[in-house]
């Protein structure tokens, strides 16, 4: 998915400055809690190629790269929520 599906869905960008991590450069990655204590967590940016970002749960190798299907999650989150 791209980088603007990320913030249409309502992802906030995290940046990490080179004196925060000390790797000789900013980069930045996107989060969003989906609910109490599960949070998706996207590639970071110094990792991305043609604008194919990832997502991923916090806690877990679940990885989800269709973006219908992370708006199909998203959705059924907002529902538990409600």
């Amino acid at each position: 998915m791209t980088e603007k599906e990320l913030i249409e869905f309502g992802f906030k960008k995290e940046i990490i400055t080179d004196s925060e991590s000390q790797n000789g450069y900013d980069y930045y990655y996107y989060t969003l809690e989906i609910i109490q204590d599960i949070v998706l967590v996207s590639s970071e940016s110094d990792e991305i190629e043609d604008d194919e970002w990832g997502v991923f749960f916090s806690d877990s190798d679940c990885e989800i790269w269709d973006p219908k299907l992370l708006k199909e999650l998203i959705d059924v989150f907002n529902k538990i929520k409600a």
